[in-house]
């Protein structure tokens, strides 16, 4: 499936990032990328990052592992 199909119209979404960092804790890149948000774990990490990119919509939601790998990427449309 290509990132058109994916993605549909919108070429250039927000960004909404959750990366694993160095001292083991989850951060959360905002839209934007100014602003960085620090969780003690992925599930709360990700919940902040599913509301951040609702409200951004539309938004790319990436999610990376401890090994910088994309597990998840996915776009919101944001709140109906």
């Amino acid at each position: 499936m290509s990132a058109d199909a994916t993605f549909g119209h919108c070429e250039h979404p927000a960004t909404v990032r959750v990366e694993h960092n160095s001292i083991g804790l989850w951060e959360i890149e905002l839209p934007g990328g100014a602003e960085r948000v620090t969780c003690e774990t992925f599930e709360d990490a990700q919940g902040i990052a599913y509301l951040s990119a609702a409200h951004a919509g539309p938004c790319e939601l990436i999610v990376h592992d401890a090994y910088h790998r994309v597990v998840q990427r996915q776009l919101i449309s944001g709140a109906a």
